[in-house]
């Protein structure tokens, strides 16, 4: 599993987004029981559902990413632990593993032991929600030249500092593994250098076919496929693959 303490800090000034909360809040509302979140970050799901009055556990192997999440909200339970192979204590109605949580499992064998994991702390008749980034294959492909470092986002901050990261990815398509170096830069409001750093990050893209087989294989029935939040059909133009298996 790729290694998440080293961005700890930044995690939270790097993803600001919450468009994709009330879809999983939605499900959250419709699905009886408690909730799971597999590979939570910092909280970005986990916390608004906790808020929201849901029983929460929050499953996130980096503890430098776990002990940020507490800071934020204590009534949920945090546990850091591997997706793959961590224990909990009961079954859940609802498992949420979003936002590339899943990307991080290198191979088909990982990918198989955490969908038997989630499986196995679901309910009869509970619901498995994964989302990832849909990628069309000239996304994947490196432009003439080779691969080149690109500026991905600038997060400007209310007190006038600022977030830059670059990165440059290179993806073998026999493997599906996307190797990725990510740069960031952090800077005062006076336009001085906090840091700058390096961090090396590998995923493993999926397809929408591969992944509705492996769900399949360890016993989940797939209950519905969308391109997006707004639970619009997946087409070769979604920006997101989200899957509903239910156990």
């Amino acid at each position: 599993m790729p290694g998440y303490d080293p961005l700890a800090d930044l995690y939270d000034l790097e993803y600001v987004h919450d468009h994709d909360v009330p879809f999983w809040l939605a499900l959250a509302d419709r699905e009886p029981g408690p909730v799971v979140e597999w590979g939570a970050g910092t909280g970005r799901i986990a916390v608004p559902l906790a808020v929201a009055g849901h029983e929460v556990t929050a499953v996130e192997a980096s503890g430098t990413m776990v002990e940020r999440a507490r800071e934020k909200d204590a009534s949920a339970s945090w546990v850091v632990g591997d997706m793959r192979t961590a224990r909990l204590d009961r079954r859940h109605g609802l498992a949420i593993c979003a936002f590339n949580s899943f990307l991080c499992l290198l191979s088909v064998d990982d990918a198989l032991s955490f969908l038997r994991n989630a499986r196995e702390h679901l309910e009869p008749g509970g619901l498995l929600g994964i989302e990832v980034s849909a990628l069309s294959p000239e996304e994947l492909v490196d432009p003439p030249g080779g691969p080149a470092i690109r500026h991905d986002f600038t997060r400007d901050f209310p007190d006038g500092g600022r977030l830059d990261r670059f990165s440059l990815s290179r993806y073998d398509a026999a493997t599906q593994l996307m190797e990725m170096r990510l740069f960031y830069e952090l800077y005062k409001p006076s336009g001085a250098l906090i840091t700058r750093r390096a961090h090396d990050l590998t995923i493993r893209i999926t397809n929408r076919d591969e992944l509705l087989l492996m769900l399949r294989l360890v016993g989940l029935d797939v209950e519905a496929v969308y391109g997006g939040f707004e639970a619009e059909p997946f087409t070769a133009e979604s920006d997101h693959l989200i899957v509903l298996a239910r156990g």
